[in-house]
């Protein structure tokens, strides 16, 4: 008898929303849609579960699962101990166990109100981003407490699906050193860069691209002896030194450096007068000029793996 009231019910329903009008059935479609996405993104923007060990913290949000983990005898239950006047400095690995990329972003929280966490200008900012599938992200983070006792901080990583918008309350970048130089290792495609201090080996897989700094400073890359050359610093300074995974022995890219100061990475340059040439290096000891009549480039001394970039800026 239940089950033909039920059944008797939902005919009724149905028969009802077929004779609504326009308008009611315009706002019965715009409430299903909210409901439906808000119910979305509460699934995949959720709340943590952690499982804590000695220093490592196993983080499960919605059906998305990643471990914060650390070398550091101080990282316990996902807390950081640091004692009146002093600095840490910590590293993390975030590893992703899902099989697709997902967003992060370290996040960190302390009732001392003399102690502050800042990113490390050695690995740069990467405090939030996206992490790819079965992926792993090195964080460096230096702990500053400026107060007269001790000061617990606690570090989570907010996660969700690429749609989800994340930030990181780690801010602002702190100098172990006054001049910073990393490395960033694109792939094949001018992409994926990772972040490392130190440089690829001059006989290896990786071509020199491109150097930028954060400072005015003039900056100069030996193929020869593969290193940076820095001179004119005033102040502290930060560089990164970008190299290509190389697909063939001789390759050529020009780098487009537009007027807001970003750049584009392509393989033949506009001859229209939208861009002027800057300068050409080659790694490691070919040599190439710019033949602006021809437009083209020139190679020669050519012994090994090379890799030519021209760089041009927009007028």
């Amino acid at each position: 008898m239940k089950k033909r009231k039920i059944s008797h019910v939902m005919r009724q329903s149905i028969r009802k929303l077929k004779y609504l009008d326009k308008t009611q059935s315009s706002y019965f479609m715009i409430m299903s849609f909210l409901v439906a996405f808000c119910l979305f993104t509460g699934g995949t923007y959720s709340y943590f579960t952690f499982s804590k060990n000695l220093n490592a913290a196993t983080i499960s949000i919605a059906k998305l699962n990643y471990t914060l983990t650390s070398t550091s005898q101080d990282f316990v239950d996902s807390k950081i101990v640091v004692g009146p006047g002093e600095e840490k400095v910590i590293e993390f690995t975030l590893n992703s166990l899902n099989n697709v990329a997902t967003k992060y972003a370290l996040k960190y929280s302390t009732l001392a109100t003399n102690t502050k966490v800042y990113y490390s200008q050695n690995l740069t900012n990467n405090m939030s981003g996206i992490i790819e599938a079965h992926g792993s992200i090195t964080l460096r983070v230096v702990i500053k407490n400026d107060g007269t006792s001790d000061a617990t901080v606690n570090f989570t990583v907010d996660g969700g699906y690429i749609q989800n918008t994340l930030e990181s309350n780690i801010t602002e970048g702190y100098y172990e050193a006054d001049i910073t130089v990393r490395a960033v290792l694109l792939d094949e495609n001018l992409s994926n860069g990772i972040i490392g201090q130190s440089f690829p080996p001059k006989d290896g897989e990786y071509g020199y691209v491109k150097t930028s700094c954060n400072e005015e400073t003039a900056a100069s890359w030996d193929s020869t002896a593969w290193k940076l050359n820095l001179v004119d610093i005033t102040k502290k300074v930060s560089c990164d030194v970008y190299f290509k995974k190389m697909n063939n022995d001789i390759e050529t890219i020009f780098v487009l450096e537009k007027k807001d100061g970003t750049s584009e990475y392509v393989t033949n340059v506009p001859n229209d007068g939208t861009y002027t040439f800057q300068s050409v290096t080659c790694s490691p000891n070919a040599t190439a000029t710019w033949d602006a009549t021809n437009w083209r480039m020139n190679i020669t001394g050519i012994t090994s793996k090379t890799l030519c970039t021209g760089l041009f800026k927009e007028n």
